[in-house]
């Protein structure tokens, strides 16, 4: 079951998360059978500095085994990304949600000796509505059902940021260092990147997103096996797109759903909701959020200028809340993932957990993958593609 699944069928069934405290602190350490003392003696190299590839060279760290990461932007987080000069508050652009209790952090982190607080706060929307057939539908009695959780004052960028880099280090992170080629016929893997510089390990771990790996940006040498392509095969991630504008004046709800009621409890691979992105976030200002997936972003991603599409945006806005969005728009800023090079969309919504676990099986004992898509207990989330890639490395170690 996927994230989307998962949501859709607790509201449907009015499962709510229980609340925890905003705080959290102290952070324990991971019990011994889920995070053992790794030995290694050989070199890893790591493809890609998101969720997966961070978790991953922080397990490696934690243990003293080397290693190195190569990211293809400027940056680390992948599909984790703030800004914080658009609004009074920081805000993620890429993955926002926290679709999990918030023990989970005490999960990655996994270090007794890592001291620090987050703040969160329950995401329980109160007024609900939906967009159809020209209308306007109130379902706010959804809100006794929903509850998850975001960051008050952070980000996720932010988490891995104060968390889990400081451990890694940034000098074992090469930046603009995209990798077109992946050699692993030889008693070491040889990896290389567009500008023609070579890496070489004992083993390579690939944490890229699915798109770029489907879509041939790495040359595997020997070629990968037939059933890691017929894995990859079933594994769908579509278009994805945020945008959050500023408006003079607040006129919209807590959350609207643009396909109707019906689009929650749908499994279909598509989403387009619009939502206040200041909710409790002791802001001044009114930030509207837009966060759409699959075909219905796709019209969306797809638009040649920022101009078009923050028209087409305003537009829709205008028809649903009679002009207001022109009358009292201020500024936008936007996040098409689908045109991010390196992501190439949003994130996996297919895939069965016989195609996950076949794609985390190694292949002659060099090449290992780890990522959102290939988590077994929380695909699609930021902490699902941690601790994939987290678990990922007992597997490249053993």
């Amino acid at each position: 079951m996927n994230r989307e699944e998962f949501i859709k069928k607790s509201l449907l069934l009015g499962i709510g998360v229980t609340f925890f405290p905003s705080v959290f602190s102290a952070c324990q350490k991971k019990d011994d059978s889920h995070a053992a003392r790794l030995h290694y003696d050989g070199e890893v190299l790591i493809i890609g500095a998101g969720a997966a590839g961070l978790m991953a060279a922080y397990r490696l760290a934690l243990n003293q085994i080397n290693f190195r990461i190569l990211e293809a932007s400027p940056h680390f987080g992948g599909r984790v990304k703030k800004t914080q000069d658009f609004a009074d508050f920081p805000i993620d652009l890429g993955a926002e949600w926290i679709h999990d209790e918030p023990t989970v952090f005490r999960d990655m982190i996994g270090n007794d000796q890592v001291q620090g607080s987050i703040d969160l706060i329950p995401y329980n929307p109160r007024e609900i509505k939906s967009w159809s057939n020209g209308k306007l539908h109130n379902h706010s009695f959804f809100s006794t059902f929903y509850r998850e959780y975001k960051f008050k004052n952070t980000t996720w960028y932010d988490f891995f940021e104060d968390f889990i880099v400081p451990t890694i280090g940034l000098d074992n992170m090469v930046f603009n260092s995209p990798v077109n080629k992946i050699d692993y016929g030889g008693s070491r893997v040889r990896v290389t990147t567009t500008d023609g510089q070579v890496y070489e390990a004992d083993k390579v771990l690939v944490t890229a997103s699915v798109n770029v790996i489907k879509d041939g940006l790495i040359d595997f040498a020997p070629a990968l096996p037939q059933a890691k392509i017929d894995a990859l095969d079933t594994f769908i991630m579509p278009d994805g797109l945020k945008v959050f504008i500023q408006f003079s004046e607040r006129f919209y709800p807590d959350v609207l759903l643009m396909q109707g009621l019906s689009s929650i409890l749908s499994s279909e691979s598509e989403e387009k909701i619009y939502y206040d992105a200041a909710f409790k976030k002791n802001s001044s200002q009114n930030i509207l959020g837009l966060f759409t997936v699959g075909p219905v972003a796709s019209p969306f991603t797809g638009m040649d200028t920022e101009q078009e599409l923050i028209g087409a945006i305003l537009a829709e806005l205008d028809e649903i809340f009679k002009g207001k969005a022109s009358q009292t728009y201020q500024k936008h800023i936007i996040q098409n993932w689908s045109k991010e090079a390196y992501v190439r969309g949003s994130y996996n919504f297919e895939g069965t957990a016989g195609a996950a676990s076949e794609m985390l099986k190694g292949v002659d004992d060099k090449l290992y993958f780890a990522g959102e898509a290939f988590s077994n207990s929380a695909p699609a989330t930021v902490h699902g593609a941690g601790l994939c890639g987290f678990d990922q490395m007992e597997e490249l170690v053993r």
